[in-house]
Formats: structure tokens, C-alpha cells, sequence
């Protein structure tokens, strides 16, 4: 008999989970972005990276390049979500990160760009 009550006890909480998922369509999370947050401005943080980025050069021929230009869209799509989210704290890191990568990136380009140069000027 209370194998029974195992099974009706599991049944109803499953029925429960399932009708709160399906009456509340996730419109109860604090971490889903609204329709409306789209018509506000990014953090100036964001926008200033995008500006920079926008001027940089990669080749994507070059592995490095290509990889660097990937993870840069990638983290800069995440920091804009969670400007949306009002993560603070989850946009400053984020945009630490990606503002690591365009300055790895600026030195190692200036680097491969001498030693280009010095290349030609030294024949």
C-alpha cells in the first residue's frame, strides 16, 4: 500500500511541476529579457567596446584572428544580455574579458606588423 502512495505522491507532484511550467510560461524569471528592454541603450561600456572592435582589423585567414574575432562577438552577445538582465556585475567581467582580448590582440598585431616591416626593410 505505500508503494502506492509512492507512485499517486510522485504522479501528482509531476502533474503540479508540469501545470506551474505551463500557467507560468517562464514569465516569472527575473532572467529572461522582455520584449521592451530592446528599445533601451546599452551600458556606455558596451558601446565603447563596439566602437573599438568596429575599427580593429582581423585576419580570418589567421587561426588567431578568427578565434579572437569569435570569442569577442561571443562575450560581447553575453554582455549585452546581461545589460538587459541588469547584471551589473556579470557585464563588468564580461567586458574585462573582452577588453583583455583587444588589447592581446593590438600588441600581437603591432608585433606580427614589425616584423613584417622588418622583413622589407631589412633586404
Amino acid at each position: 500500500m505505500s508503494f502506492l502512495k509512492w507512485i499517486s505522491s510522485g504522479i501528482v507532484v509531476s502533474l503540479l511541476i508540469v501545470m506551474i511550467g505551463v500557467v507560468g510560461n517562464g514569465n516569472t524569471f527575473v532572467s529572461q529579457a522582455t520584449a521592451e528592454d530592446n528599445a533601451k541603450p546599452y551600458h556606455t561600456d558596451i558601446t565603447d567596446v563596439e566602437e573599438t572592435y568596429s575599427s580593429m582589423e582581423f585576419n580570418v585567414n589567421r587561426k588567431t584572428h578568427l578565434l579572437r574575432k569569435t570569442r569577442i562577438e561571443f562575450y560581447l552577445a553575453q554582455a549585452k544580455q546581461a545589460d538587459k538582465r541588469g547584471w551589473d556585475h556579470q557585464r563588468k567581467d564580461i567586458m574585462r574579458r573582452v577588453e583583455n582580448i583587444l588589447a592581446h590582440h593590438l600588441t600581437q598585431y603591432a608585433q606580427e606588423v614589425d616584423s613584417e616591416m622588418s622583413q622589407y626593410t631589412s633586404a
